[in-house]
């Protein structure tokens, strides 16, 4: 492969350049690739032509560095048992019955990472009927609609709601 600026040597050295980033896997990321022979990767001063430079061991140690210093300054702790965020993550249990509430939301990134999902979806200990559990998950989700057309003040649909859930919390057997 002929380089993309000389169009005379062969390419030795391929530079991805991020022109625009929004998340990973995205489609509206911009990445660019050049794909330039030594001398023109030379003129185009770029960082890290040569492999193993010392510049490069630098910017890591300086990079690991940054992270160890963050991580330090931003470790939240239970003030009843002393379990940290990073003593949370290795073991991946908390320490005491307070701990859920001073890591609530990083046991909601694990939990979402792990099964997908914050909310239980599978099935209900102690019910074996699929009717009654269709109907407290029904309950569950006109709940939460309902507290949505509240905030949002659809008081007729948050009327209709409240009878809808009235009905279903009244059906119990």
């Amino acid at each position: 492969m002929k380089c993309q600026f000389c169009q005379i040597k062969e390419v030795s050295v391929h530079v991805s350049e991020i022109e625009h980033w929004v998340a990973f896997g995205s489609a509206d990321n911009k990445v660019v690739v050049k794909h330039l022979c030594d001398l023109c990767a030379k003129q185009q001063d770029l960082p890290f032509t040569q492999p193993g430079s010392k510049a490069s061991t630098k910017l890591w140690k300086l990079m690991n560095l940054t992270a160890k210093v963050e991580i330090k300054t931003s470790v939240l702790s239970c003030v009843r048992c002393g379990m940290t965020q990073i003593d949370l993550r290795k073991k991946g249990r908390v320490g005491c019955p307070h701990c859920y509430e001073v890591f609530e939301a990083d046991l909601d990134n694990m939990l979402e990472r792990i099964h997908g999902a914050t909310a239980h979806r599978g099935r209900v200990p102690g019910i074996a009927d699929s009717y009654e559990r269709d109907r407290i998950q029904r309950i569950g989700e006109l709940k939460n609609r309902l507290e949505s057309a509240i905030q949002k003040e659809q008081f007729e649909v948050a009327a209709d709601l409240r009878d809808q859930l009235a009905d279903l919390e009244g059906s119990e057997s």
